[in-house]
């Protein structure tokens, strides 16, 4: 490291704060607004146990339908979190369901929770709001919530751990 006299005498001429000042005095609802995220539960490749296609962005921006394909293993729009707090998600953005079917969306701003419960037992994904699973329609592959079934292969989903490039 080199010599730094120089920006620590500007910053007594200047009688600059500390960061922990800003963090207290500017930035004190930092933590609300965006929270901590609780640990992923999961994280990889979100395959479906009848067709083996993954869940996809389908290179799509938020808001706009999830779809599945075939699964590659790069990541990328594949690469689906569940959090404790059952939050699912690809990046940044959360997974979320509504009439039209399962849509990425904008997660909501100070929030790190989410509306999913995965049974590790049965491997279906259940919306607790709608209290349906993720379903895979057998013909059109279209995502929907339905009953939850857990002797449909077309509701039953594993997640496979990968490493992105």
């Amino acid at each position: 490291m080199g010599d730094i006299s120089q920006q620590l005498a500007l910053k007594e001429r200047m009688q600059c704060k500390s960061f922990q000042w800003f963090v207290d005095n500017v930035a004190y609802d930092l933590l609300r607004k965006y929270p901590e995220l609780p640990p992923n539960l999961h994280w990889g490749e979100f395959r479906n146990a009848a067709t083996s296609l993954c869940l996809d962005t389908m290179g799509h921006p938020a808001p706009n339908l999830m779809g599945v394909s075939q699964c590659h293993g790069f990541g990328n729009n594949q690469l689906v979190r569940l959090n404790s707090a059952g939050q699912l998600g690809v990046g940044e953005r959360c997974v979320d369901a509504d009439a039209q079917g399962i849509k990425l969306i904008f997660c909501r701003l100070g929030t790190v929770d989410g509306p999913w419960i995965y049974d590790e037992d049965t491997h279906v994904l259940k919306h607790k709001r709608f209290n349906k699973c993720v379903s895979l329609h057998p013909s059109s592959n279209q995502l929907q919530l339905l009953p939850c079934d857990p002797i449909n292969n077309y509701q039953k989903w594993t997640f496979k751990q990968i490493t992105p490039n």
